[in-house]
C-alpha cells in the first residue's frame, strides 16, 4: 500500500466533482492507498463559505472520514518554519508540506509551483 498525504487542493477538486480527484479518494475508499491529511487541511476547507452549509459539511465529514488526520505536533511545526523561512512558502503549505516529510510520504497537490520549490518533500501533481 502506498502512503500518501492530500493537499487541500485535491480534496477541493474532488469536492467540485473533477472525475480524477474522484478517482483518487476511491483508491483510498478501497484500501490501495494510505491517506493522510494534515489538520490545517480541515482548517482551509472550513474556513471556505460552503461550510456554512450543514448538508455539505456532513457530506465532508464523511469523505473526511477516509483519511488519518495528523496533527500540528511541535516537530510539525518547527519543521515548517524552517520550510517557510527557507523556501519562502505559505505557512499553510509549509505546514502541509512538513506533515508530508514527517511521515515520509509523498504530497499530492495541484498546486505544484509552490510544493516544488520544498526540497525536504517529493510533491507530485497527480493529473
Amino acid at each position: 500500500m502506498v502512503d500518501v498525504v492530500f493537499d487541500t487542493s485535491i480534496i477541493i477538486d474532488h469536492l467540485r466533482n473533477f472525475k480524477e480527484a474522484t478517482k483518487l479518494l476511491e483508491q483510498v475508499k478501497n484500501g490501495l492507498v494510505s491517506g493522510y491529511v494534515s489538520t490545517l487541511t480541515l482548517a482551509e476547507l472550513f474556513s471556505g463559505r460552503d461550510a456554512e452549509n450543514p448538508s455539505k459539511r456532513i457530506v465532508w465529514e464523511e469523505m473526511l472520514n477516509l483519511f488519518t488526520k495528523i496533527e500540528v505536533s511541535e516537530d510539525i511545526a518547527k519543521a515548517a518554519g524552517e520550510i517557510k523561512r527557507r523556501h519562502g512558502v505559505s505557512l499553510t503549505d509549509a505546514v502541509i508540506a512538513a506533515t508530508a516529510s514527517s511521515l515520509h510520504c509523498k504530497l499530492l497537490t495541484q498546486d505544484i509551483r509552490d510544493f516544488a520549490k520544498v526540497s525536504e518533500i517529493t510533491a507530485e501533481k497527480p493529473y
